[in-house]
């Protein structure tokens, strides 16, 4: 299946359940028990609360028409439904179309930092089976970046780890809601909650085996510059590489430019497709 270069991408929610959810979070976000909550230091269990509570207000299911096609993504808390809302506007959308218009049938796709699977599921749906390796370490993102997959009737290989510049056990610090559609950062300072996570190299895993990208997506919250120092020898294969940039999440401030030198280093034409409040996104291409 082709996917034209000019799309629609936009999830189509409900908007009566839309202004519910708000509703019902601004009420009780707004009592006087939430206030007592928030004194007591119990906030992030109130947001965890409020989080799964207002699933059952929300649309059952996200669907980007794309090219005639329906691809339909489970909601199931609200940070999910938030997440999977961006795409609705740029810079988002204006990535994701990118991605999908670059993609060519002989392609294999990583998709590092995968999330519940967006990126890997249209990838999923234009390259040959088993071409698709989809990385994600935190464990309710994964499950429900297979149960996409299967929802959509798409193939990929789902590894529950985190791409470095070494194999190790390493903490992941989460300061968004637990369950689905939560961001992690390796070895956050400030978290909400840890979880234990395995790492690994990306040259190791093509060592081993795993078919070597040809196209690759890093959205890694601040660990970016580790992954593609642990990909240096991968990237001299890629023809697309797109990263986002977080900015924010930088200790000294030059990681943005080392970024793009590694990028550039490794052959690619590297351009900053898009801004946003937090840091950018690049977009590296070699010419053929």
């Amino acid at each position: 299946m082709s996917l034209t270069p000019d799309i629609g991408i936009r999830p189509r929610v409900r908007e009566s359940a839309s202004m519910t959810k708000e509703a019902v979070v601004s009420r009780v976000t707004g009592t006087a028990v939430a206030d007592a909550v928030r004194l007591l230091g119990f906030d992030s269990v109130f947001s965890d609360v409020m989080n799964r509570m207002t699933g059952p207000l929300l649309p059952d299911e996200a669907v980007f028409r794309i090219n005639g096609e329906e691809w339909r993504f489970r909601i199931s808390t609200r940070f999910e439904y938030e997440s999977l809302s961006k795409y609705r506007t740029d810079p988002d959308r204006l990535v994701l179309q990118h991605f999908v218009r670059s993609l060519r049938d002989d392609d294999v796709v990583w998709d590092v930092g995968a999330h519940v699977g967006v990126f890997s599921v249209l990838a999923a749906g234009q390259v040959p089976a088993g071409t698709v390796i989809a990385i994600e370490p935190l464990p309710e993102n994964a499950e429900q970046l297979r149960e996409n997959l299967k929802r959509n009737g798409r193939d990929a290989t789902v590894r529950q780890l985190a791409l470095d510049d070494e194999s190790r056990r390493a903490e992941l610090g989460v300061n968004s809601p637990s369950g689905a559609g939560a961001f992690g950062t390796l070895n956050g300072l400030s978290s909400r909650r840890r979880t234990t996570v395995q790492t690994d190299c990306g040259d190791s895993l093509v060592t081993d085996g795993v078919p070597a990208p040809t196209v690759l997506k890093v959205d890694v919250q601040g660990a970016e510059l580790n992954v593609l120092r642990g990909l240096q020898r991968s990237l001299l294969g890629c023809r697309i590489v797109c990263v986002n940039v977080y900015e924010k999440h930088f200790t000294r401030g030059d990681e943005g430019e080392e970024i793009r030198d590694i990028l550039e280093s490794s052959g690619l034409h590297v351009e900053r497709l898009a801004e946003w409040d937090g840091g950018h996104f690049l977009w590296g291409t070699r010419e053929s």
